[in-house]
């Protein structure tokens, strides 16, 4: 055998052994709340979805199953599906970009914790279906997701031959617009919002993925400091920065923070955390304390930070958004005293909002 054969030889049993090596992760679908969608059949590598179950409407980037599995990362995703809006069923199959799974995987994330910063696993990997056969994956952890990957589908009809007694239910005719009625399909709130401010245009999810140059800066009281930040960006992606401050980089238009700081040390420490999120819907925290979900406002493509972003921002140059935190105003829904965007040395003032602070137990 030459040294070149050896070579080459080694390198390919290395690529294999990489190939082969297990994680535990699972695999979720998603779908935003107002155009929720049934998975006729897919898989992504040896995680396998069915019309059984396959219904999803937890949000643009929506949360991960607890259904984990000990197994290489998946290479391929292979997805059948009917949106009910678009009543149309959709399909595709695609490579994943494995290598950039498995570093992410092997690299986890940091994440603050307390004064320490920690290395956190991503364990997730979830499809998310947006209207017209818009499919985008992303990569998670718990504080932390990322894209990884946009893919397109194309419209199908399923061979009636090949449809089981099962399946049939979902051929009904009528069947998409009987499941828009359904309150657990779209629920009252999300069908009032739809009423009042009307769907998303299809092409505001592909616009959502725009990325511009920005960070956040939070201006707190004297002697308190910040904790933990959850910034839900409207792409789907989600972070909680462990850098203090944060630092700059692209990223795509922000829909929510949750900042939660604290005063004091020892017994007198004190905990506080402030929300905001760009939507019209004053209810929206109310909403979430009650038990709902951090998910992507309804109204966000019109919200006058999307606009601010997209028509008044050189999207390459760095940009702060300025969020100033005052306990002194009394009510928690006026904590946040100044918000606005600095750039170039010109403000904009943030209007469009929904906030609510206070102790944090």
């Amino acid at each position: 055998m030459t040294k070149k054969t050896m070579l080459l030889l080694l390198l390919a049993i290395t690529i294999n052994s990489c190939m082969e090596k297990k994680y535990e992760w699972s695999a979720n679908i998603a779908a935003p709340r107002e155009y929720p969608v049934e998975v006729y059949t897919g898989a992504v590598g040896g995680y396998f979805f069915s019309q059984m179950g396959g219904f999803r409407n937890s949000g643009w980037g929506g949360s991960g199953s607890i259904n984990f599995i000990k197994a290489p990362l998946p290479d391929k995703l292979d997805m059948t599906w009917l949106s009910y809006v678009d009543d149309k069923f959709y399909t595709g199959e695609w490579k994943l970009p494995t290598e950039k799974i498995q570093q992410l995987f092997d690299e986890g994330f940091y994440a603050k914790r307390g004064q320490e910063a920690e290395t956190e696993p991503y364990k997730y990997i979830k499809i998310g279906f947006a209207p017209k056969g818009m499919v985008v994956v992303w990569v998670a952890g718990i504080t932390k997701q990322v894209e990884i990957a946009r893919f397109q589908a194309h419209e199908t009809i399923i061979n009636p031959k090949l449809i089981s007694k099962d399946e049939k239910y979902m051929f009904r005719n009528g069947y998409s617009q009987h499941r828009l009625e359904n309150n657990f399909v779209i629920s009252k709130d999300i069908r009032e919002q739809i009423k009042q401010y009307g769907y998303p245009p299809p092409e505001a999810y592909e616009e959502y993925r725009e990325k511009y140059n920005w960070k956040p800066k939070v201006i707190l009281p004297e002697g308190s400091k910040i904790t933990s930040m959850y910034i839900k960006m409207c792409n789907g992606e989600m972070e909680d920065p462990y850098d203090r401050p944060i630092d700059q980089k692209n990223r795509a238009i922000p829909f929510s923070f949750q900042i939660f700081w604290s005063v004091g040390s020892g017994k007198q420490k004190q905990e506080f955390v402030s929300r905001i999120a760009f939507t019209h819907d004053k209810e929206y925290w109310a909403k979430y304390l009650e038990g709902g979900e951090n998910e992507i406002p309804v109204d966000f493509d019109k919200n006058q930070i999307r606009k601010l972003f997209k028509e008044d921002l050189d999207k390459n140059r760095a940009t702060e958004l300025v969020i100033k935190i005052d306990p002194t105003k009394g009510d928690d829904d006026k904590w946040v005293t100044n918000f606005y965007i600095e750039q170039f040395e010109k403000k904009y003032n943030l209007n469009q909002i929904c906030q609510d602070s206070g102790k944090y137990e």
